[in-house]
């Protein structure tokens, strides 16, 4: 017997080391836990959009129902013409009414002019009316007769205007007309009782007044006031 043969040892016997190989095998297979994800459900989400849209109708429909006290005209109100407490009325109207003149500023209206012509019904805004402040020191009104001519057609309440005076010469001498420095601002436009002629007031200075009742004849001319 070969003594180097049975001394090694043989393939069958050699241990087998299959612990080792199947805890890596193991270790490779096994996976953390995954973290859950939270998701609304479909029908949460569709009760929160139902409730959502059942709010705006009811903020809509208060909006709607709710209404707010205005100024309107309550007959035809004439370019030019001062307003009285006789051309106004309340009205209930719903929606935006930031522009219009509340029923509880009514009064602020009163002595007022017309910037154009304002049909009955059409609410009363800033915009419609020029206020007509005190006379100052020195300002006074004078009222002039015209014939048809010697003013513009449409002249109205608030126009700036000036005139053209016209003087009688002495004897033997021309008339002379001229323009005067003076601005004036027109007060009131109205129809005299002769049906014919039309009677201006006039807001300006006192000397104003003076120069009017020299005049033999008066024409106003409109300027674009400042």
């Amino acid at each position: 017997m070969n003594p180097r043969t049975a001394s090694a040892p043989s393939a069958s016997t050699k241990p087998r080391r299959t612990g080792s190989r199947t805890s890596r095998a193991d270790a490779r297979t096994v996976t953390p836990p995954r973290k859950r994800s939270f998701r609304v459900p479909e029908v949460m989400l569709g009760l929160m959009l139902v409730a959502g849209c059942a709010l705006a109708a009811v903020v809509w429909q208060r909006s709607a129902n709710s209404t707010t006290t205005i100024v309107v005209a309550r007959r035809v109100i004439a370019r030019g013409s001062l307003i009285t407490a006789e051309d106004l009325r309340g009205a209930e109207v719903g929606g935006e009414t930031g522009a219009m003149i509340a029923g509880s500023d009514a009064q602020l209206l009163v002595g007022q002019a017309a910037v154009v012509d304002i049909d009955a019904g059409v609410p009363l805004t800033r915009a419609l009316v020029i206020d007509t402040p005190p006379l100052g020191i020195g300002e006074a009104l004078t009222s002039v007769a015209l014939a048809p001519g010697d003013l513009p057609p449409d002249l109205a309440a608030g126009d700036h205007i000036k005139l053209v005076i016209t003087v009688d010469g002495a004897s033997g001498e021309r008339a002379t007309s001229s323009l005067v420095d003076d601005e004036a601002i027109v007060w009131a436009v109205d129809e005299a009782a002769d049906g014919i002629s039309t009677v201006v007031t006039l807001r300006g200075p006192i000397g104003l007044a003076t120069q009017i009742a020299a005049a033999s004849d008066v024409r106003l001319v409109r300027i674009v006031g400042g």
